[in-house]
């Protein structure tokens, strides 16, 4: 087994402020574990800025803090496997997810993405260990594969709970990361797909791969357009991706009846939601997922590989771990230009 026991990784010191340690522990390897040495990690700007800036995802005192090792979608090249783990081999690439567990010393492992080295072990991925780490394919750029994640989140919404089907419009609300994968998604279902975003560039972008309909919701009402659009034939689907709670709450009081609802953004404020009168007497569904599991990173692999989705304008820049410092602040600067930003630890 490894005899490293540190390695590089960024750090949150404090709220909106990144930086580089060369101290980090890492977590014991096993007998199911498997040792990487990251080529790049993917920026978040979803989870990982609510974190940035000091809006953590518990309630629970002394569940997050800082010092913190952020983030949760790294690239890697295999060094090492247990003797169990038959999946992968030594010189394969993967991506992986959340690291967890205390064996950070005084770091908060949150999720701990951003390290020189990986370990994908009972200590750092309780009841997963190496299967957390899933083979990349051929044809997927290195520098795209981490996107993966985020469409396996999108993945997770797409196929465990919305179902659309060929023929039914559903309409997608934000054109980041997750919420290009969402539509995309649907599209390959054979969908009748509607976008809105406040950015022109995202959907131009979205046009560009086959949306439907369009909406600059920074121009026009939303709400107006969308009828207008569909012209009777109202959305069977809505799905909301932008994680704020006043469009969520404008989706339940907004959509058609017997609509399907997914609430797939990371609200971290509550809704207003009277039961009998939104969600009762319009037989409205609602649905919500978070995170994703190694199925369905393995699934979204396989169709990048095959090019059924495009992925390469959510790669906003690569920018080298060394300068981790100026990587957040762009992405926390610039929302309407970076939807990822990659490290490269190379």
């Amino acid at each position: 087994m490894s005899d490293r026991d540190s390695c590089a990784g960024v750090v949150f010191t404090r709220p909106l402020h990144a930086e580089i340690h060369d101290d980090i522990p890492m977590p014991a390897m096993d007998d199911e574990g498997a040792l990487t040495r990251t080529v790049f990690s993917t920026i978040s700007r979803g989870t990982e800025l609510d974190l940035y800036t000091g809006q953590f995802h518990s309630r629970r005192a002394g569940t997050q803090w800082y010092p913190m090792l952020p983030g949760y979608i790294p690239v890697g090249e295999v060094l090492e496997v247990g003797s169990d783990v038959d999946h992968i081999e030594p010189g394969d690439y993967v991506v992986g997810s959340n690291l967890f567990g205390d064996w950070a010393g005084d770091y908060c492992v949150a999720w701990g993405g951003h390290l020189e080295h990986v370990v994908y072990s009972r200590a750092s991925h309780p009841g997963a260990a190496a299967e957390r780490a899933v083979r990349i394919p051929d044809g997927v750029p290195l520098q795209h594969a981490g996107v993966s994640l985020l469409a396996a989140i999108a993945y997770h919404g797409v196929e465990y709970k919305v179902h659309p089907s060929e023929g039914e419009t559903v309409f997608v609300i934000g054109q980041g990361a997750i919420g290009s994968m969402a539509a995309q998604l649907c599209h390959i279902r054979g969908a009748r797909v509607i976008v809105a975003d406040l950015c022109q560039s995202r959907l131009d972008v979205a046009e560009g791969w086959g949306a439907d309909a369009t909406i600059n919701a920074s121009e026009v009402d939303m709400w107006e357009a969308l009828r207008e659009i569909c012209d009777g034939f109202e959305p069977q689907a809505i799905i909301e991706v932008t994680g704020e709670p006043e469009l969520l709450d404008q989706v339940l009081h907004n959509a058609p009846a017997y609509c399907r609802i997914h609430a797939q953004g990371m609200y971290l404020e509550p809704i207003s939601l009277y039961i009998p009168e939104t969600l009762f007497g319009r037989q409205l569904t609602l649905s919500a997922t978070c995170g994703e599991r190694t199925e369905m990173v393995a699934a979204v692999l396989e169709l990048m590989a095959a090019g059924k989705l495009k992925v390469e304008h959510l790669v906003s820049d690569i920018m080298p771990a060394s300068e981790a410092t100026a990587a957040y602040e762009r992405v926390y600067d610039e929302p309407d230009d970076v939807v990822t930003l990659v490290l490269d630890w190379r």
